[in-house]
């Protein structure tokens, strides 16, 4: 059976698997052809514990020199190469760099439990114990949804973490104090996007070992879709495209995210260690570009690590401390403890890994065609964010943003700005208004997050209106 939904293709076959495809175009009424609005899509990757920037009596290794139009040249020579945004050098271009944006909210203490709630949701917070802080307002990707996906359609929501642990996810709220549940399996996620959470254990185990792919189930219904006489040869090799990357995404789903056996039909072996975690995020940006790619959702957020990433990297070789630990500079959660050596390079160096996984999303979404641009990349605008603008005192007055992608045209990109610490709720708005939310006048949306924060988008990055 093939359904039409939107512009998208439905395939549902055998043992309940369904298969989503991009809209191919010469199956479409002719009167349907460009009539449909240009799809956009938004995706939010939190990093935590702060970057090592020019604050808190610590070093500039984060921004490049000077704030203005950038390029990849000048983001990838002199000083600027020493700098952590020289990660993301190529995709100089397509960035917005967006530092100093302040969360307006109290915080105590080390602040974690008290600056997540509010990042996404430019909301006041509940406050209470130090690890129970809730938010007070939905967050910028239930607005999204609402507004993008088909009725009824969640945003994804992933993290790479422990779901046992002191401050866990909160960077996603359907509402005032309604914490949305993060999926912590890449594979359960994907799963659940093709219809195989609810397809026979047998279908799902078949999958999972890798000895069939999803595309086998459909296999008549795809003989049937390709020997149409009407599909024209760019849509044959859409076609052929997108069932290389479901294939694609099924390997590194069930080969690459941990070297022990899959035990589970449905989930890879302890997705939540510590050991795994760099690879879970990418494969949840797999996912997300996945579904982005099949117009499944318009909207995802990854939390990386939990609200004080407890995450030990192993960067070149080497096992580094709690990060939680290097963003204090001692070895505690607290206040006091004996001092971690080198600690502010060992911390800049994770900035920068943390930017190399930002770059696998990038990577991930430009290698898929888009319908309306060079790829999809160009139609999203996929958003790198640090809850605390430093190690100590984790400050919140100057948290970094950076923003990858146009959003078909609606932003201007290739720029380094100084948000001179006004509010976060004015680069949500710029954001959600970029994917295409409106208020319901269809003014830009320019109002989100707590009524006592100051309305606008930013006028010089949004180029529509």
């Amino acid at each position: 059976m093939t359904t039409r939904l939107s512009r998208r293709l439905l395939l549902k076959g055998v043992g309940g698997v369904t298969l989503s495809f991009p809209a191919l175009e010469s199956l479409l009424p002719r009167a349907a052809w460009g009539q449909a609005a240009r799809k956009r899509f938004a995706i939010f990757v939190r990093a935590g514990n702060g970057i090592v920037q020019n604050s808190g009596g610590d070093p500039e290794r984060f921004w490049p020199e000077m704030t203005g139009p950038v390029t990849t040249a000048a983001m990838s020579s002199g000083a600027n190469a020493t700098r952590a945004t020289t990660e993301l050098s190529s995709y100089a271009s397509q960035l917005v760099l967006i530092k100093n944006v302040r969360l307006q909210f109290p915080r105590n203490a080390c602040g974690h439990a008290e600056a997540l709630p509010q990042l996404l949701t430019a909301a006041n917070h509940t406050g209470g114990t130090s690890n129970s802080p809730r938010a007070r307002g939905p967050s910028i990707d239930w607005r999204i949804a609402q507004s993008n996906n088909a009725a009824g359609t969640a945003p994804l929501t992933f993290m790479a973490g422990p779901r046992q642990t002191y401050i866990a996810e909160g960077l996603s709220w359907s509402a005032s104090e309604m914490r949305t549940p993060a999926e912590r399996s890449p594979l359960n996620a994907f799963m659940r996007l093709t219809g195989l959470a609810s397809a026979p254990p047998e279908v799902q185990r078949l999958v999972v070992e890798r000895r069939k792919s999803v595309n086998d189930f459909v296999r008549e219904q795809l003989r049937e879709l390709s020997g149409k006489a009407q599909l024209s040869a760019d849509d044959k090799r859409r076609l052929a495209l997108h069932l290389d990357a479901v294939r694609d995404t099924e390997l590194r789903m069930t080969c690459d995210l941990d070297p022990m056996q899959v035990t589970q039909v449905r989930a890879i072996t302890s997705p939540e260690g510590n050991d795994v975690r760099p690879e879970v995020v990418r494969r949840f940006m797999d996912v997300a570009a996945w579904a982005f790619h099949c117009q499944l959702n318009s909207v995802a957020t990854l939390q990386v690590g939990e609200g004080n990433d407890q995450t030990q990297y192993e960067i070149g070789g080497t096992r580094y401390p709690r990060f939680h630990w290097i963003s204090h500079r001692i070895n505690s959660d607290g206040s006091s403890g004996e001092p971690i050596p080198n600690a502010v390079e060992l911390h800049h160096q994770v900035d920068r890994f943390q930017l190399r996984l930002f770059k696998y999303l990038l990577d991930r979404l430009a290698s898929y065609p888009s319908a309306y641009g060079p790829n999809l990349l160009d139609d999203c605008a996929a958003v790198w964010v640090n809850d605390l603008g430093n190690g100590p005192p984790h400050s919140a007055d100057n948290t970094p943003w950076i923003i990858a992608g146009s959003a078909g045209g609606a932003l201007r990109t290739g720029v380094h700005l100084d948000h001179q610490r006004r509010t976060n709720n004015l680069v949500l708005n710029t954001i959600a208004s970029a994917v295409g939310v409106r208020k319901a006048d269809g003014s830009l949306l320019n109002d989100f997050g707590d009524p006592s924060l100051p309305q606008g988008v930013l006028s010089n990055v949004l180029t529509v209106t």
